[in-house]
């Protein structure tokens, strides 16, 4: 008689189990999306000359006029580096959970990895007048570059033999970012013109982003963002291991080079445009996983939320910690990312 309670008691325990799991799960994406809004309203107001308030930025939501001189500078000025820094923070956080995934490794991001130098070095080229080059449009030559050293260096580090390791992958990508930021440093002593405001770029800044460089932005993000989210089932068969992925009916290698030109489409178009933002693709998925464990159906979402809510907010904190002048973006979250990353080292050791 007892072992038939039992028996009828174990369902209710796992649906009790299944439901405080999801409304963890709603609580989160709650928390995380609330951060994510409050961050793209504090970089729409943020400091300057001029005074906005809240009250400023609804009647703009809801009561537009052209007329205003406070509503065409938060539609021209504030609305599009506000959305900018939150698609951008949403891709480089989210490139840095698919190298991590595709590479097994935990140190894999777009900065280490040298896609973030290569599509770099390629804006830096243009910006001197190579040729070829700098007739291409910034976000075809951001992710050209973002591709040519990416696949440098996973030929090098052999990512694609049956032998590969971490540390020779990481190792690769240092060496191919040395040689990289080389030959962007060399780029700025030959266009001595140019050379402030590239040098500025090359810091990860969004004081210069304007409507016309947020719709360059947008179509190439936006795609890598569903192309991720679309192979989330993938990333999940292929963290099993390469033999029962292939076990359970998945395409590793179709996975693979569709998970590889998502990352190229985010990290690309993203420093094509804010230049090469560090530690956001490094440190939120270590930030994010111990919280929503390993199922990519969750991670994703929630790493762009995270990724998007850091850079809105160092947006904001950029514009404040010396005004009128602006602090870069990469600063910020170099300031912000190195004691969280250390303290994540030091936790898990």
């Amino acid at each position: 008689m007892s072992h038939g309670v039992l028996l009828n008691r174990e369902p209710e325990v796992k649906h009790k189990h299944s439901l405080s799991f999801a409304w963890r799960v709603i609580l989160l994406v709650s928390l995380v999306s609330s951060l994510a809004f409050c961050g793209y309203i504090a970089s729409m107001l943020g400091w300057s000359s001029f005074t906005l308030t809240a009250s400023d930025l609804i009647d703009y939501w809801f009561a537009y006029d052209e007329a205003n001189m406070t509503h065409q500078i938060l539609a021209t000025l504030r609305a599009p580096r506000a959305y900018a820094g939150l698609l951008i923070g949403a891709g480089l956080a989210v490139s840095g959970l698919l190298m991590q995934g595709l590479t097994r490794n935990p140190l894999a991001s777009p900065s280490i990895l040298g896609i973030n130098a290569g599509a770099a070095c390629f804006m830096a080229l243009a910006s001197v007048g190579l040729p070829i080059i700098s007739g291409l449009n910034p976000i075809i030559n951001a992710v050209c570059g973002a591709l040519l050293s990416g696949m440098t260096v996973m030929l090098l580090g052999g990512f694609f033999s049956a032998r590969s390791h971490p540390l020779r992958l990481v190792l690769a990508g240092i060496a191919i970012s040395a040689l990289l930021v080389g030959i962007t440093r060399a780029a700025l002593i030959l266009g001595d013109d140019m050379a402030y405001s590239v040098l500025h770029w090359l810091t990860g800044s969004l004081s210069t982003l304007d409507n016309n460089q947020w719709q360059q932005l947008w179509p190439p993000a936006l795609a890598g963002l569903i192309l991720a989210l679309g192979l989330a089932r993938n990333l999940n068969l292929l963290a099993l291991g390469d033999e029962v992925a292939i076990g359970l009916g998945s395409n590793i290698w179709f996975t693979r080079v569709l998970s590889g030109a998502a990352i190229v489409l985010l990290a690309g178009s993203s420093v094509a445009i804010a230049g090469p933002i560090g530690f956001v693709g490094l440190l939120v998925p270590h930030l994010v996983r111990p919280i929503v464990g390993h199922n990519y159906h969750l991670l994703i979402p929630i790493s762009a939320l995270a990724g998007a809510a850091l850079v809105a907010w160092s947006d904001a904190i950029s514009r404040a910690i010396a005004f009128p002048t602006e602090t870069p973006v990469g600063v910020i979250t170099a300031l912000l990312g190195t004691p969280c990353f250390i303290l994540l080292a030091m936790r898990r050791a």
